[in-house]
């Protein structure tokens, strides 16, 4: 064994970019020190609470990478060692949750056992990218970039990366980002399916062109200009176009109080990636009153501006 323990690595939240992303929108996704994971062996104390990824889950990943060409980049025959001596990966993230699970796998599997580490921005997102094509059949790669470099990542209207500061939060503010656990959880693959097929369709390719690419790319200029009043406004026009038009990304639990968001304008609330079930993000000028109406659910204040 060479390898002991690997460092932890924390989830990462999609902010803005959910489905536009994969036709060209710009996108922000920030890391989420609530749940982490890490590689770890056998003989470490576990967490019960936790997940743990067996060795034989394990194995089948090391299979896809020797099978996909990564004998230059990763020390397999390393990784096989450690996972024969007991190597095993635990966390605390939900499964199915949005929140990047199978990010922060890739994320340590690349940092423990790569042969020359980059921190070039686009080449990390293309490793990151082939690596957890095996959780989702297609990835971006953002996901892992955004765990492994523990940092706010922004792609531009041209594509490009690059890493962020997030406005400086105002702890004395009712204004900010929120999250709801819906207690459900989603399959990404089948949604961006549906995304991808209904978006063959002209009339829906042209809402999506025309009014949630624009919408998103200035909710997230506006965050990060801190003009929080437009983030506001933005994200209502966002919570409407979902409404209107992802219904199945919406859990059946919450189209009632997604609904009593946009008719009352207390709180908009918007799909945390894929969606489908996990978390669902929530933007408000009125977070204590938000946290009663919705009192129902598990609620985090991620944000306050």
């Amino acid at each position: 064994m060479t390898v002991e323990k690997s460092r932890s690595f924390k989830s990462k939240i999609l902010l803005f970019g959910e489905y536009t992303l994969i036709k060209g929108s710009m996108a922000l996704s920030i890391p989420f020190g609530k749940y982490s994971g890490q590689l770890l062996f056998d003989t470490e104390s576990r967490n019960s609470e936790s997940n743990h990824y067996s060795v034989a889950y394990l194995l089948d990943y090391l299979y896809f990478l020797m099978e996909s060409g990564f004998h230059e980049q990763i020390d397999l025959h390393v990784f096989k060692q450690d996972i024969e001596h007991g190597l095993f990966f635990e966390t605390n993230i939900p499964i199915s949750y949005g929140l990047g699970s199978s990010g922060v796998i890739v994320a340590s599997v690349y940092d423990t056992y790569a042969y020359d580490k980059t921190d070039n921005l686009d080449e990390l997102k293309s490793i990151f990218s082939k690596m957890e094509s095996y959780y989702h059949g297609k990835s971006s790669g953002l996901d892992p970039l955004v765990s492994y470099l523990n940092k706010a990542i922004l792609i531009n209207e041209k594509g490009n990366l690059t890493t962020v500061c997030l406005p400086k939060e105002n702890e004395n503010s009712n204004s900010g980002i929120f999250l709801i656990d819906t207690k459900t959880v989603g399959e990404t693959q089948p949604l961006v399916n549906w995304f991808l097929k209904e978006f063959e369709k002209g009339s829906f390719m042209k809402k999506i062109q025309g009014i949630l690419i624009p919408t998103n790319n200035k909710c997230i200029k506006h965050f990060l200009s801190v003009t929080f009043n437009n983030v506001i406004k933005d994200a209502k026009t966002i919570s409407e176009f979902t409404f209107e038009n992802f219904k199945p990304m919406i859990p059946g639990p919450i189209l009632e109080i997604w609904e009593n968001g946009l008719s009352s304008d207390d709180y908009y609330l918007k799909l945390c990636g894929s969606g489908g079930g996990g978390m669902m993000l929530g933007f408000t000028s009125k977070l204590k009153e938000s946290k009663e109406a919705l009192r129902d659910f598990d609620f985090y204040e991620l944000i306050k501006i």
